[in-house]
């Protein structure tokens, strides 16, 4: 797997294309067609992906436990709940507390899986093999 760095870019990369998907103006036929669950289903499957790769990079950096992920999963809540006042200005686009809870709802999946995945995939480096054998 990357180190850090490279996990924060596919973060800020994932980041900017959920930014740049919620700015461009919506066509009319787009918003009468997708049904309420459909839409959920989108929002919350961004924002598990954006999940995701944060556990994973907070995962990269060595922090794992409750508080790492608590701190992540304000973060995406935070960003989530900007991407959803800033489409109040935009042509096309609205706020919603119900888009903003499925934003919040993917990213809770994606964080938490990211996460309990990334630990069980990756043996622990050498450094922390040794720190474990030393406490025995």
């Amino acid at each position: 797997m990357r180190g850090p760095s490279g996990s924060w870019r596919s973060v800020a990369a994932w980041a900017v294309l959920i930014l740049v998907a919620t700015t461009v103006p919506v066509a009319e036929f787009v918003t009468r067609a997708p049904e309420f669950w459909l839409d959920k289903l989108v929002h919350g499957g961004l924002y598990l992906v954006l999940g995701w790769l944060v556990g994973a990079a907070l995962c990269a950096m060595g922090r794992r436990g409750f508080a790492p992920w608590f701190v992540g999963l304000l973060a995406l809540a935070a960003f989530a709940l900007l991407d959803e006042v800033h489409q109040r200005w935009l042509p096309g686009r609205v706020t919603s507390l119900g888009d903003w809870a499925a934003d919040v709802a993917g990213a809770t999946i994606g964080l938490t899986l990211g996460m309990i995945l990334w630990n069980v995939l990756q043996p622990p480096k050498r450094s922390e093999r040794v720190t474990d054998q030393e406490e025995l």
